[in-house]
């Protein structure tokens, strides 16, 4: 018994030491956002007009922003060749913990799913309740008049459309990803899974836009690296957009684009006219990470 127990714990500590980890992480965020938006003063009079909503929809978001976060880093190819190949990482457990990044992926990938529905249900609920709850006394804080449709909140604003058509691009890779798809059809799965991209610009987009924060973005640095020229065209027309759009607002420095061109073939811009705006901003090379970092502190205390 003795000798199975040490064999368990050679061969499968370290994975679920990094399980229990990762579990605690989620209930300390959930839990910390959840007192914090149902004792904190300052959401005291949000709190009495939306209720366990507030809570719930917030604590979900930490949540969600913690694995949305961690997800792509088990499938960066890359950074795991590297760390098995580097001698950093000497152990053979720490390298069999490596192979089963996969299962890592899989169980962030289903803790969004649960806690998207978490969230989804709470904004719904508070929906309602800014339109039912309306006050006189505080109308910064209401984001509906009195009776008014709270599907009007879903899709006539920023968080509320964002949040919608993350939803959808969210079912599509969960259904593409049973394994009955799989199995049958790998290239459905594969190109509803590269729509990680446009899950990640309504990300973005989806936090900057909530109103209900103590603060407000009032910058959003987009620094994209990519080996061709031609991977910029994915997105070229929605960055386009964007960079029009707060144009358009006056307000240009929103949003700071920079496009690094890792490798080149002698093309060093995106073809197009409709796309100057893009190559202006279009470096060749690799960004010199600390630099950048270091001149996006200084403008950003």
């Amino acid at each position: 018994m003795a000798v199975s127990w040490r064999s368990w714990l050679a061969n499968e500590g370290v994975k679920h030491l990094c399980l229990f980890i990762w579990l605690s992480m989620n209930v300390l965020l959930f839990w910390k956002t959840f007192l914090l938006y149902n004792q904190g003063p300052e959401y005291h009079y949000l709190h009495q007009m939306l209720g366990l909503g507030l809570c719930l929809s917030r604590a979900s978001a930490s949540v969600l922003n913690l694995n949305c976060s961690l997800i792509l880093l088990p499938m960066c190819r890359t950074l795991l060749a590297y760390l098995r190949g580097s001698q950093k990482v000497p152990s053979r457990r720490t390298r069999r913990l490596l192979d089963k990044s996969r299962t890592f992926h899989i169980t962030c990938g289903v803790t969004i799913c649960i806690f998207s529905g978490v969230h989804v249900a709470a904004h719904l609920v508070n929906a309602l309740n800014f339109s039912v709850n309306y006050s006189e006394d505080f109308v910064e804080l209401n984001e509906a008049r009195y009776d008014e449709d709270p599907r009007k909140l879903l899709f006539t604003t920023v968080p509320g459309l964002t949040g919608v058509c993350m939803v959808v691009v969210l079912f599509l890779m969960i259904t593409a990803s049973t394994y009955a798809i799989r199995v049958s059809n790998y290239d459905i799965f594969w190109y509803t899974h590269n729509l990680f991209f446009v899950f990640y610009m309504l990300l973005t987009l989806h936090v900057s836009g909530d109103d209900w924060k103590p603060y407000k973005l009032r910058r959003l640095y987009f620094i994209w690296v990519c080996r061709d020229i031609q991977s910029f065209r994915w997105f070229a027309d929605l960055l386009c957009m964007l960079h029009n759009k707060f144009w358009q607002e006056n307000r240009p420095d929103y949003v700071n684009i920079q496009l690094y061109l890792s490798q080149t073939d002698g093309i060093q811009k995106i073809i197009g006219e409709k796309y100057h705006a893009l190559n202006s901003r279009l470096f060749i090379g690799r960004p010199r990470w600390k630099l950048l970092f270091d001149e996006i502190a200084k403008y950003n205390r």
